[in-house]
């Protein structure tokens, strides 16, 4: 091969590399797979080649040309390469915003919601770029409203709180007066009473040294506390304790239903009407006895003329104290017929 022809194809190929980094450097593809859109803005605000081509958040393509229109009160035109792969719905738009703080440009592109999709070299609607210090501006106008709002309602309770100290001036000093006397009072209830309360922390001390001294004794006593609970719960005691509470609960319940003598008395008024006579009568007996004793018995060392007279007293009174007995045995023999005829019912019943 010649010497000029190779020296012909490293031109080429010298050419086709430098294509391909100036394509690169410019932010296009070098074998493009990319969609061409126009956007057209009044102020693009720094917007240049290669800037980025957003959607969502998502780089999609890069700006390929930015160029004044062929008059330039009309605006920018700016040309946009996207990925294929993103096919751009027609309600779709494109606007220009800060790409981070350090004031550089992108386009993002607003999806939209239609079925039919922009061609290649179509024309994208566009919304026009908003400065990053102009929203800062907005923001500041917005905080600063917001703050003189706050200051003139600061301004406003102020005022109403130095009416109101005006109005109440007179009651204020009162108030004050009356804490201030109040403190004083209780500075000297504190001061007369300062020695009592002396005394009752010192007193508190030693009764708390006497505990800890005698902690042993404190812990015997709370030891024999717990034995003595444990005694309690001792399941023998208990158990003793259930037996006793049973019999009485039996012997309660003979008693209600009228079983044995105890039952009788309780709720037969015939037996307990019978015995309260006979009680009444043995007591009428036993008085006169004691009132009259010669009546009853006559003892005499020589004898008398009233001997007879005596003999025949105590004939009668032995005499009446057998009348006597024989009717508290009547009494009785009645009450235990009815303390049987009681016991036959309850029987029956």
């Amino acid at each position: 091969m010649k010497r000029e022809v190779k020296v012909g194809i490293f031109a080429v190929l010298v050419l086709v590399a430098g294509w391909a980094v100036a394509r690169f450097l410019q932010g296009s593809e070098i074998f493009s797979t990319a969609n061409k859109y126009y956007a057209h803005y009044e102020q693009v605000g720094g917007i240049q080649t290669a800037s980025h081509v957003v959607i969502n958040g998502v780089q999609v393509g890069t700006v390929t040309a930015v160029n004044l229109s062929a008059n330039p009160a009309d605006g920018v035109d700016v040309e946009l390469s996207v990925d294929k792969n993103y096919a751009i719905p027609v309600d779709s738009k494109a606007r220009i915003f800060n790409d981070g703080l350090m004031g550089g440009k992108a386009v993002e592109i607003i999806y939209g919601s239609s079925t039919e999709y922009i061609p290649d070299d179509g024309k994208i609607e566009t919304l026009e770029a908003t400065d990053l210090m102009a929203i800062a501006g907005e923001e500041l106008t917005d905080l600063k409203s917001q703050i003189t709002s706050v200051t003139e309602g600061l301004v406003r309770t102020l005022d109403n709180l130095n009416t109101l100290l005006e109005q109440n001036t007179e009651g204020i000093t009162h108030i004050v007066a009356n804490v201030d006397g109040v403190t004083g009072n209780i500075n000297q209830i504190l001061a007369k009473e300062k020695e009592h309360l002396e005394t009752a922390l010192a007193s508190l001390s030693e009764f708390t040294q006497t505990l800890g001294e005698n902690a042993e004794q404190v812990d015997a006593i709370v030891d024999n506390m717990a034995t003595f609970s444990q005694e309690l719960a001792d399941a023998e005691l208990i158990t003793s304790l259930e037996a006793t509470i049973e019999q009485l609960n039996g012997v309660l319940e003979a008693v209600q239903n009228k079983e044995g003598s105890v039952g009788s008395l309780l709720y037969d008024k015939a037996l307990y009407d019978n015995l309260a006579a006979s009680s009444e009568n043995l007591a009428t007996l036993l008085a006169d006895l004691k009132e009259h004793p010669t009546r009853y018995v006559h003892f005499s060392l020589f004898g008398s003329d009233d001997e007879k007279a005596a003999k025949k007293e105590a004939k009668a009174a032995k005499k009446a104290e057998k009348k006597a007995e024989k009717e508290a045995e009547k009494a009785e023999k009645k009450a235990d017929k009815e303390e049987k005829r009681a016991e036959k019912k309850a029987d029956k019943e």
